[in-house]
């Protein structure tokens, strides 16, 4: 077995790198950080995919309905990679049928039942406006799993999947917020 090279993994905007050894998938140490990463990425992209289903038939606003769409395009497959990366390390997945968004409330950014509920009630330019609201928040707590997955995580597939998270919803946050003050 050749000897691995350590390998340099940039912090977060303004914080340390790290030095990684390369380490085959299937002789590395699964990082705890990294799993609690994927699960609670999973749950959380999947209550996006619900919001995200809502608009198609609530939302009147032709930019807010495209915007969904994309979102709901771009998570599901963010929520299958997860579901892979955590079966070849040898994790269980969530299983997001029987996820109850109660129990995850206290993750950053996730809608509480309530919210929920009004926003499956809401039609027309008031869905619009609660829609922009909750999943900019939604995405703002995204982000900030992503940077606590950079920061505390040792997996480099895990470490890109969350930096791709961070780069792709901050960019929606920045569409959203611009949609607001159109609406």
């Amino acid at each position: 077995m050749l000897p691995s090279a350590p390998i340099i993994v940039p912090g977060t905007p303004g914080g340390p790198n790290r030095t990684v050894t390369a380490v085959p998938t299937s002789q590395a140490t699964v990082d705890p950080d990294d799993v609690k990463f994927l699960r609670d990425m999973m749950v959380h992209h999947q209550q996006a995919v619900q919001m995200t289903e809502l608009a198609r038939t609530r939302a009147t606003n032709a930019s807010v309905k495209s915007l969904a769409e994309r979102i709901r395009v771009g998570q599901k497959p963010e929520i299958n990679a997860m579901r892979v990366l955590l079966t070849e390390r040898g994790q269980q997945p969530p299983d997001l049928s029987q996820s109850h968004h109660a129990d995850h409330v206290g993750m950053p950014g996730m809608a509480s039942p309530a919210q929920l509920a009004d926003l499956e009630k809401a039609s027309g330019a008031a869905f619009d406006k609660l829609f922009l609201e909750l999943m900019i928040k939604h995405h703002e707590g995204a982000v900030a799993m992503g940077y606590t997955a950079v920061e505390s995580g040792s997996d480099l597939r895990v470490n890109e999947l969350a930096q791709e998270v961070n780069i792709t919803q901050t960019k929606e946050i920045l569409t959203m917020r611009k949609l607001q003050t159109q609406l």
